[in-house]
């Protein structure tokens, strides 16, 4: 019991105060894995899940960060990454904690395909392959203001392109009542 509890100390000492939902674990990698493992869930429940076994890569054998298989049994490579204010992170951690991301489309827009095109670059860096089930990358967020709703409004009619090696790109927020983890396919090319 003593080294979950200085586990679970290490975690909420670790925890970011600004949009921090998804940064439970001291471990970056099976923080990544929470956060795929809702994205599976979200897509479960949806009758969309296209993906099992998924498993961790772990530091040194990334990227990708984990991988799975799709249903042909085919691997799959998986990247996550956050889309977060930097600025209004930092302006928590320093103390100022009224600070919140209002997030315009424009920014949401900008700042999503910014995240998109820095794993479509690491696509020549992957280790392990091949992937013949594709290449994909999972966005989460837990900023404030991208509610399910205004990331739906946002993404009406978007399309990223200048992603040649991504095949299927997802955003996924934090949990919502009713809704549980909101998840959105973004449409990339």
């Amino acid at each position: 019991m003593e080294g979950l509890d200085a586990t679970m100390i290490e975690a909420f000492e670790r925890n970011r105060k600004y949009a921090g939902f998804f940064e439970w674990s001291p471990d970056r990698d099976l923080a990544e894995y929470g956060v795929v493992e809702s994205l599976a869930k979200s897509l479960s429940t949806r009758g969309e899940l296209f993906f099992s076994d998924l498993k961790i890569r772990g530091r040194g054998n990334d990227p990708p960060d984990l991988e799975a298989v799709d249903a042909e049994g085919r691997r799959v490579a998986i990247e996550v990454t956050e889309l977060v204010d930097g600025k209004v992170a930092h302006a928590h951690h320093v103390g100022r904690t009224s600070e919140v991301a209002e997030w315009k489309r424009d920014d949401f827009i900008v700042g999503l395909g910014r995240r998109l095109k820095a794993k479509d670059a690491r696509f020549g860096h992957l280790k392990g392959g091949p992937y013949p089930g594709g290449f994909v990358v999972v966005v989460f967020t837990d900023e404030t203001f991208l509610t399910w709703l205004a990331v739906e409004h946002h993404l009406k009619g978007q399309t990223f392109d200048g992603l040649p090696n991504i095949c299927r790109a997802f955003l996924l927020l934090s949990y919502f009542p009713g809704k549980g983890y909101p998840c959105f396919e973004l449409k990339v090319s």
